[in-house]
Formats: structure tokens, sequence, C-alpha cells
């Protein structure tokens, strides 16, 4: 089967990196894939035929093009099936495949801010493709404002590698020999809402926030990290390959995002085994078990993570217990049951 990838861009982010599994999968069963994209690091050793398209922005104007773009690429690879990730590819891909009747095409849903759910449903019902969402909060979010789902196909990671020896970490980074290390994971943007772990961290005495990532939101954060006195135990440490090793290596992760779809930062942190602190929000709260495999608190209310945070650094117990269950939670994550998963769905529209 010819498959061909639809997605905004292939910058770092958790949509993109499951592009990146989709495809590594699914050409080791035996499959072509080429991805359309505006392009971004994660191309480079894919291994793939790209074809370029422009980025979107919101903006309803730049569709057309997106579209003139893609039915080119659609003219060259002759796809059997093409598969868009989030809500702007799919009115690109809607009139390119004609509604999925002039070759099979799925839209899959990888999360969107709480505000957005109306809007991205419109867009949805409007590109009239099967929607696939990537975890159950997903799903239920699109059931709940008017979206049929087609599957719900579970996000996946790999097994957890090993993590980076401790001392490597304190002396790259610069922090405390010995002190307490906090880790947040994620692009520098709004929803993920790092600010809050800034403030958190200021009410966890002797604690360093360390926050793998980059984004626009950067010059803010260093801000408010002074802002909030936190300035020499903030580390903002850009993108990093090693990110899943850092979380080995730190003795708490938290996930202070005001929405998620279901998170691969989260899947990653609990295969781990490092204990979780998370707002209860959706694409959280449908994966942690608070008291089991991760404490859960109040969404954007910095005494709560803090709170979280003091919790699992003072007691070994509980550190234990909750990263036992992490890991248990994460098995049933695997990469290679979601390419399956997908593969199996790709074969049974195909068929029809």
């Amino acid at each position: 089967m010819r498959l061909l990838h639809v997605i905004q861009e292939m910058r770092t982010g958790g949509a993109e990196r499951v592009v990146c599994s989709l495809t590594r999968g699914t050409r080791d069963a035996g499959h072509d894939v080429a991805v359309a994209s505006s392009g971004g690091e994660l191309l480079d050793g894919l291994d793939v035929q790209h074809f370029p398209l422009p980025l979107l922005r919101r903006r309803a104007t730049a569709v057309p093009r997106a579209v003139v773009a893609l039915e080119r690429a659609r003219g060259r690879w002759k796809p059997d099936l093409v598969h868009c990730h989030n809500p702007g590819m799919a009115l690109v891909v809607s009139p390119v495949t004609l509604r999925g009747r002039r070759m099979p095409a799925l839209v899959s849903v990888h999360g969107v801010p709480e505000a957005d759910w109306p809007p991205t449903a419109r867009i949805l019902r409007l590109a009239g493709l099967p929607a696939v969402a990537c975890g159950p909060g997903v799903g239920a979010a699109l059931e709940e404002h008017g979206v049929d789902v087609r599957a719900t196909i579970l996000n996946g990671v790999p097994p957890a590698p090993p993590p980076t020896p401790r001392s490597e970490v304190e002396r790259e980074l610069g922090l405390q020999p010995g002190s307490p290390l906090v880790l947040a994971v994620g692009r520098l943007v709004d929803a993920k809402n790092h600010a809050l772990a800034v403030r958190a961290i200021a009410a966890v005495p002797g604690a360093s926030l360390v926050i793998a990532g980059d984004g626009p939101l950067r010059a803010q954060l260093e801000h408010d990290a002074r802002s909030a006195g936190v300035g020499d135990r903030v580390v903002l440490a850009g993108l990093r390959s090693d990110a899943r090793r850092l979380m080995g290596s730190a003795d708490a992760v938290v996930f202070s995002s005001r929405a998620e779809g279901l998170p691969l930062a989260a899947l990653e942190a609990l295969a781990s085994g490092t204990p979780v602190v998370a707002a209860g929000v959706r694409g959280l709260r449908e994966l942690l078990t608070d008291g089991e495999d991760s404490l859960i608190v109040s969404p954007d209310d910095a005494s709560a993570l803090a709170a979280g945070i003091r919790t699992v650094l003072d007691d070994p117990a509980l550190r234990e217990h909750i990263g036992a269950g992490g890991r248990r939670v994460a098995a049933r994550y695997s990469e290679d049951r979601m390419v399956s998963a997908y593969i199996d769905l790709y074969h049974e529209m195909a068929r029809r």
C-alpha cells in the first residue's frame, strides 16, 4: 500500500512524532510511505520522500494554495490512502480526495485547547473525513461536539532508554549537586502552561526546574522565572534529543498543561518510572490515576502543583509506588501496538 501522511509541519511535537513512528513502522511492515508538510527537523533521518506544503497558520486564505500543492503531490505519489493529522489538514485533504471518495482518507485528531473544540468540530464536519482520536479524552471531546469517531487508536511509545547519570545532568546544566530535579517537557507555548510550573517551583525550596523544549514563549518564561525569584533554579534546556533519558534522571516530571490529547511525553515519563505530577485536564485525567501511577492536582493552580511536587520529593515510598504504577500503565501504550492498529485500519478502509 502507498501511504501519504499530511501534516502542517515536522517540527518537534507530539503529532509530528506520531507521524515519524507511523512512517517507520508501516515502512517496516512493507508499505511505501511519503510525507507532505511545510518541513521541519524531524524529517532529518526519516529517509522518506517529502512533498512541500505551505503553512496555514490558521489562515483560511492559505488553504487553496495548500490544496494545489497537495494535489500536485497526490499526482506524483499516487497514494492508495491519505492520512492527515489535525483539523487544518483535513480541510486541505478533503477536496483533494473528494471527501475520501477519490481514495480513502482519514484525519487523526491529536488534541486542541479546550476552547477550540467547537470550531474544531465544525471544521471536521465540513471536511467530512473519518476522524480517529488519539486517546479517550479526545474521543469524548469529539463526540461531545457532534463528531462521529471512526476509531480511537491510542498513542504509543517505545520502551524507556537508560537514564543519563545524574552527575552528568548536573554538570551540563549547571545544577546544584544533590538538589531535587523536576523536569517539564514540551513546546514553550501557552497550552503547555510552563509558567505555572515556574511559579510552583518557587514554592519548592532547593528544587530546580528543567524545561526541555523550545518555542515562542522562551523569553517570557525567562522573565517569569526572574520575577518569581527562581531565575537561578529554572533552566530552559531547549530541544533535547535525550529528553527521555533526562526523565529517568529526574526526581519528578510535571505536566502543567491547560489541555492535552494523549501526550507522548506523559507516556514516556510513566515508562521511565519517574513520579509524575500532573494537572487534571482532559487528556491527562483519562490516562492517570491519582495515587496509583501519578499525583493529579487541580489545573492552573500553582499552589496545588507545588504541593504535589513537595509530596513526591518528600515521600520515598510514594515515589516508588507511583513510579512502578506508571511503568505498568505505559506498558499498555506501546508504539508497536499503535502502528499495528493503524495498519489494520488502513487495510479496512482500503477494502471499501
